[in-house]
């Protein structure tokens, strides 16, 4: 490297190390800077933990590729192994061009078409790596990139070393809490309420919640929320989405977010929450698209151990898949109302007389068997009314089936006016018809009841007036059928209409 190359990359990290702010912001900056010096789409920092190489940082450029924090692989199946053991050069402009990188299972998998890595280095060990990559292959890296990948591998490392910024203590995911939390969630408030206090358990954020995205109305809403610090988020809260931090969050690939303020100012909802410290990770559901959002924040810099942003991409996955289960559990349910309405339907006109409305003999029979079913002698009576219009044959032959259809609409409307909803009116076919009803178990009850319907069995169609033989039965025993009941309710108007009265009532 020239000489003049050196002063420049001294003096780009000068600059970073001028800006100041909590490690995890200019550990940001640096990766910023990053992407625009060497072109590439995305720039993050691995730390190896526990045979795992763990993304704790990462920005990309607008549109590019997103390495979401949290992503973790064995550190021998990372090309950042490669980097550290010096197998792999640290530039790489065209992956399909290096043997090593393009025989690498991730070069395909995640479609790397330029790459390029330095080990991060602390107390003499390696602890991570500085990465950059691209989709398409890069035709102007070049030297002086790599002095700039080196000098801010450098400042990174620096900054890991230094590093005496207080975190909370570590709060690993208690099983049990997560198991019961699981278990006892029936329901999505069951089972989000729970989780969202491990996640501050664990965060250590002033306020974790749940949002819903209506895409329709580009609006996010807080469904749940649990404040425990100086921040209230309140539940039912909402936000044009536009404005949000979960979309800026999302887009730009940054789920954690130290400094609000300096990075997201523009935000109205930001500002007027006083978020400074923002978490969140999306909810998707089975079709791929973000539903809502798990989040947490806090109105001061709190550093989060990624560790606990992989949990909280879990708690996302099970919240996700509940309300994908509640979403399709409302479905079937509107699925089975929608068909038990066509079935009802179906049924109604199965057993329904078109002519009048009334219901037919098969809905009669089937309005008997219920009330002789639900019948209880001790407290009630059926009372069964058969009405046959007197001298209907005639009408019909002198004035024609319309003006007769016509008076056994206008008997069914009068019939229909004597008693309650719920009470039987049907016609049985012809001029027959058939009115029942439960009634307290008294004789005047009966009276009271037979005489309304006397009365009523009368139909006026211009001069034409025709009226009706009605015969009454009381009904005690439960264990008579449907035809053993109309049998003596038509016994019962024969009675009446060879006296040429309403009939009386008859046990």
């Amino acid at each position: 490297m020239s000489d003049e190359q050196s002063a420049g990359r001294s003096a780009l990290v000068a600059l970073l190390r001028a800006a100041g702010g909590t490690v995890s912001d200019r550990v940001s900056r640096a990766l910023a800077v990053l992407v625009e010096e060497l072109r590439m789409e995305v720039a993050f920092v691995s730390e190896f933990r526990d045979g795992q190489r763990v993304v704790t940082h990462t920005v990309s450029a607008p549109g590019g590729q997103v390495v979401p924090v949290g992503t973790a692989h064995p550190i021998e199946e990372t090309l950042c192994h490669l980097i550290v053991s010096g197998e792999l050069e640290p530039l790489v402009a065209d992956t399909a061009a290096n043997a090593l990188a393009a025989a690498h299972p991730h070069t395909s998998r995640f479609g790397i078409g330029a790459y390029a890595g330095v080990p991060l280095r602390a107390g003499g060990e390696v602890v991570g790596t500085l990465c950059c990559l691209s989709r398409s292959p890069s035709a102007t890296v070049n030297a002086r990139d790599g002095a700039t990948l080196r000098a801010v591998g450098g400042y990174i490392s620096e900054l890991l070393r230094a590093s005496s910024t207080p975190t909370a203590p570590s709060a690993p995911v208690e099983l049990s809490q997560l198991s019961t939390a699981v278990a006892g969630g029936h329901d999505l408030e069951g089972l989000t309420r729970p989780l969202l206090e491990l996640l501050q358990q664990i965060t250590h954020l002033d306020t974790t919640f749940l949002s819903i995205i209506d895409w329709e109305a580009e609006e996010q809403r807080v469904v749940y929320s649990l404040n425990a610090g100086a921040m209230n988020i309140p539940e039912g809260i909402s936000a044009p989405w536009s404005d949000t931090l979960c979309r800026r969050a999302f887009e730009e690939g940054r789920p954690l977010t130290t400094n609000v303020p300096e990075i997201w100012g523009e935000s109205e909802v930001g500002r007027q929450l006083g978020i400074v410290t923002y978490l969140t990770v999306p909810l998707i559901d089975p079709h791929g698209a973000v539903v809502g959002t798990l989040c947490g924040a806090s109105n001061t810099s709190r550093e989060v151990d990624p560790r606990h942003v992989a949990s909280m991409e879990m708690f996302g996955r099970l919240v996700a898949g509940q309300l994908a289960r509640e979403a399709a559990r409302t479905t079937e349910l509107a699925r089975m109302a929608a068909l038990e309405e066509r079935m009802s339907k179906l049924r109604d006109l199965a057993e329904r007389d078109p002519l009048t409305g009334l219901l037919n003999r098969a809905g009669i029979q089937s309005w008997l068997a219920t009330a002789l079913v639900e019948l209880r002698p001790e407290f009630e009576q059926l009372a069964v009314a058969f009405i046959d219009l007197d001298q209907f044959k005639p009408i019909n032959d002198t004035h024609g089936h319309t003006v007769g259809d016509e008076v056994l609409r206008r008997l069914a409307s009068s019939l229909s006016a004597t008693g309650r909803t719920g009470d039987l009116y049907g016609r049985l076919g012809g001029d027959e018809f058939i009115v029942a009803t439960m009634l307290p178990p008294t004789p005047a009850a009966l009276a009271a009841w037979t005489g309304r319907l006397r009365r009523a069995a009368v139909a006026e169609v211009g001069a034409i007036r025709v009226t009706g033989s009605v015969g009454v039965v009381s009904i005690s025993e439960p264990e008579l059928t449907p035809t053993e009941v109309l049998h003596l309710a038509d016994e019962a108007m024969y009675r009446a209409k060879a006296v040429g009265v309403a009939g009386s009532p008859t046990a």
